[in-house]
């Protein structure tokens, strides 16, 4: 099995695509890291499956249940689980500034 070869660009594209941002350290650390995953891969793909059959599921849309409306719990009933409440609605913290 040959080894596959990583390159520091790779990595770059691959962080920045990730919108992850490393130092030139970091990035070049991952580069075994992504060798390692690559060969397991590799070998995953030579094994034997011998007479394995592929199994998979179908959903038809005959399947399916039909979408109808039903009747909601009361907005008063589900409001009574919240902590803080404001004007009808959960009040929850704020998350951006």
């Amino acid at each position: 099995m040959s080894k596959t070869k990583i390159s520091i660009e790779e990595v770059k594209r691959l962080a920045g695509l990730s919108a992850l941002e490393f130092s030139e350290e970091e990035l070049s650390a991952f580069i075994p890291e992504f060798e390692a995953m690559l060969e397991l891969v590799d070998e995953v793909k030579n094994c034997d499956t011998g007479e394995a059959q592929l199994n998979y599921t179908t959903h038809l849309l005959s399947e399916c249940r039909e979408d109808e409306a039903k009747e909601s719990f009361p907005q008063e009933e589900i409001l009574l689980n919240s902590p803080k409440t404001k004007k009808g609605s959960f009040c929850v913290p704020k998350m951006l500034d």
